[in-house]
């Protein structure tokens, strides 16, 4: 089938970007526009050393599976992209509090021994298995209109839940700071 050459602008360098612009400028005409000075979206490469050898890390891509990414996967291997298997844990550090916690286990949730004395901790857990639990309802019923703000007020959620799980956890997800 022949195509007809068009320009195309593609808007911002993230790995969307990136692709749909590589992907079109192999029939077409791309210019690529992004507002910040440097390419790559909220990509965070940091240089890891692993027995002598110096791999680039990018710290702002964190999942990568064929269930949810199996265009980005085809992508990487027409590209000969070097992908490695790593293992998913979740912990949580906040300096000011002087708190660190993982969700790995019971002996790392309580790996830091004050942790088992803090009543705000007990409460986060709490709050962490009675979100999870009610979360999942949430999601059969009709769009209530609230915020998820209004949602832990209304429920009365902890500020240690919203401050050492939630923000954390979704700072996590999305790769943003807290």
């Amino acid at each position: 089938m022949e195509y007809e050459k068009q320009a195309i602008a593609v808007i911002g360098s993230g790995i969307s970007g990136l692709a749909a612009a590589w992907l079109l400028s192999q029939r077409h005409d791309v210019i690529l526009y992004e507002a910040e000075h440097r390419l790559g979206g909220h990509s965070h490469t940091v240089d890891v050393t692993v027995e002598g050898k110096t791999i680039p890390v990018d710290t702002g891509f964190l999942v990568c599976n064929d269930r949810t990414y199996p265009n980005l996967l085809a992508m990487f291997k027409h590209l000969d992209v070097e992908l490695v298997a790593s293992d998913m844990s979740f912990s949580v550090q906040i300096q000011r509090d002087n708190l660190e916690w993982s969700g790995t286990s019971l002996a790392t949730l309580f790996g830091d021994k004050r942790n088992l004395f803090r009543p705000k901790f007990w409460r986060m857990v709490m709050d962490v298995l009675r979100f999870n639990r009610q979360s999942l309802l949430l999601l059969t019923e009709q769009d209530n209109g609230l915020s998820l703000g209004e949602y832990l007020a209304r429920e009365r959620y902890s500020e240690a839940f919203k401050q050492w799980y939630l923000l954390p956890m979704a700072a996590a997800i999305w790769s943003c700071p807290t």
